[in-house]
């Protein structure tokens, strides 16, 4: 008997021990905000540790396309051609200086729902292979059709400036086709327009990206220029004017930037979507893209009333397309050195295109195209990882959770076991009572304690964010690694999808705003839904594939 007694002592002692050292770890201290070790662990087996892994760029793109043998795409010039009832989607490939000796030649992808694609093998626009040539370097531009003929304006790049026989970097130049699958003619006729001499201009560099459009029967011609205005060095878009595409006459300054400064403003374009005009064009220090409204094709261009980004700063050198029924709009999401998440963004990467409606202010906003959104329709079943903080799941027959963590606690978060698919689409719809901080969706969450990255619903800015930083570095000062602007009011519910296709997310909100991201970890990795400081109610998560 006193054998048991003294068994059931040091039991007793066990268990106290352990209960203080759990109860312990449960600290009301924030300080680290993050999901601690213990909150992690669970004892029951069915619950798998998180699965990170190492994530290799993928080349197999059919959504967010890259060009042929893995190269990336760039800057994006699209038409809708009536004849075809195609997309074409001319773009400078990411080739420089490789054995066939181009750099930055044009090619060309065609579509007819943006979520399928043609890949043109013929190169569209060459470089020269002459050193002298002012198109030793192929730019981007815009394509006008025109009577059966495809008018190519692009840019004419010569890297060598200043040498013995190149003096101007940058000027506009003329190509031309009938068919346009079919590699365009340079017409030698044509001549080279230079920035204007003797009027402040870059003379030698920055003059760029042509984009032609038509207006009450006189063609108008945007260019991306540098140029001295009331004594300030600034980047400004000009135009020209002609009535028949081959002679250009200066028109003088289309847009300065207004009361903002702009170092350059690269990839303009004018376009119009039902009574209004847009002035589209990209910052080249934000990085994002940029826009103006106006009652009339040549302004004068004032702010929209919301935001004036389309997107964040991983979406850049977008144009809009429209065939009269539907208007899109595509950028580039660059890819960074060596494949790594915070790594150094590269020139060019994968297309991304979005579907582009209007709202009542006539404010531009971003939503998933039909054809992306249809072509997800094969439900898969979510395999759950673990829950913990504050949750309670809501239904028994779907993916339905209450989540809230209050001030000073741990995150309350419902982790999955990654998504075996290159591509799909997660669905839900969120609502929250309250937020002081933040909720969202994990992605990339990793074996360690708070290696995840957030994608993050902030209520007290008015912002969506995707953040890479651990969770435990988050403050108030974090610099964003990307961001959109977009209103958050409690007790509304918000519909949000989520394309993940290889290494591309992108996320869309109510229809309105889109953020797109590069995120390598993203795919076969641990994900879920979290709630920071705040009381979030996610209604049917769903994921689904082609």
């Amino acid at each position: 008997m006193k054998s048991k007694y003294k068994i059931n002592f040091f039991i007793s002692v066990f268990l106290l021990i352990l209960f203080i050292g759990v109860t312990s770890c449960q600290s009301n201290d924030d300080s680290l905000d993050m999901v601690q070790d213990s909150d992690l662990s669970d004892p029951d087996p069915m619950f798998q540790s998180l699965q990170c892994r190492t994530q290799v760029e993928q080349s197999d793109y059919s959504i967010y396309k890259m060009a042929s043998n893995g190269k990336r795409i760039g800057d994006l010039m699209p038409i809708y051609d009536d004849a075809s009832n195609k997309f074409y989607l001319y773009y400078l490939k990411d080739i420089w200086n490789d054995n066939s000796n181009q750099r930055h030649p044009w090619y060309a992808i065609s579509t007819t729902d943006f979520s399928s694609y043609n890949e043109i093998p013929t190169e569209i626009i060459s470089s020269s292979s002459a050193g002298c040539d002012q198109d030793f370097a192929i730019g981007s531009g815009s394509v006008f059709v025109k009577n059966n003929t495809y008018y190519g304006f692009y840019t004419g790049h010569n890297p060598n400036v200043l040498s013995s026989c190149v003096t101007t970097k940058e000027g506009i130049m003329l190509a031309t086709s009938t068919n346009p699958e079919v590699g365009f003619i340079k017409n030698k006729s044509f001549t080279t327009i230079y920035a204007p001499k003797g009027m402040q201009f870059d003379e030698q560099d920055n003059f760029r990206d042509p984009y032609v459009f038509e207006d009450a029967g006189i063609y108008y011609m945007l260019v991306s220029a540098r140029a001295n205005v009331g004594g300030v060095f600034k980047g400004i878009i000009i135009s020209y004017k002609s009535t028949d595409l081959m002679l250009w006459t200066y028109d003088g300054i289309f847009y300065d930037g207004g009361a903002k400064y702009f170092f350059f403003m690269e990839t303009a374009q004018v376009f119009k979507m039902g009574s209004m005009y847009y002035l589209l064009f990209s910052d080249i220090n934000s990085r994002k893209v940029t826009y103006r409204k106006s009652s009339s094709a040549t302004g004068p261009w004032e702010q929209p009333t919301g935001s004036e980004f389309l997107d964040g700063n991983d979406f850049y050198a977008a144009k809009a397309v429209s065939n009269g029924k539907d208007a899109f709009i595509m950028g580039w999401t660059a890819k960074t050195e060596n494949n790594l998440d915070g790594g150094v963004k590269t020139w060019g990467g994968n297309l991304v295109p979005h579907k582009l409606t209007q709202d009542s202010n006539n404010d531009l906003m971003l939503s998933i195209p039909d054809a992306v959104a249809s072509g997800m329709q094969t439900k898969i079943t979510l395999e759950l990882n673990r829950e913990i903080g504050n949750f309670e799941k809501t239904g028994s027959n779907e993916e339905s959770y209450n989540l809230s963590s209050a001030i000073n606690n741990n995150v309350s978060a419902v982790f999955y076991e990654p998504i075996d698919a290159p591509r799909y689409l997660i669905s839900t719809t969120v609502s929250y009572s309250e937020s002081n901080k933040d909720f969202g969706f994990f992605l990339g969450a990793c074996d360690e304690k708070n290696n995840v990255i957030s994608l993050r619903f902030m209520p007290s800015e008015n912002k969506i964010r995707l953040d890479k930083t651990t969770r435990a570095s988050l403050s108030s000062s974090t610099i964003s690694d990307n961001e959109a602007s977009f209103i958050l009011e409690p007790d509304v519910d918000y519909e949000v999808k989520m394309v993940v296709e290889n290494s591309i997310v992108v996320i869309y909100v109510n229809n309105q705003v889109a953020l797109t991201s590069r995120v390598y970890r993203a795919p076969n990795t641990s994900w879920g839904v979290f709630a920071d400081n705040s009381s979030v109610f996610f209604k049917r998560i769903i994921v689904t594939k082609p």
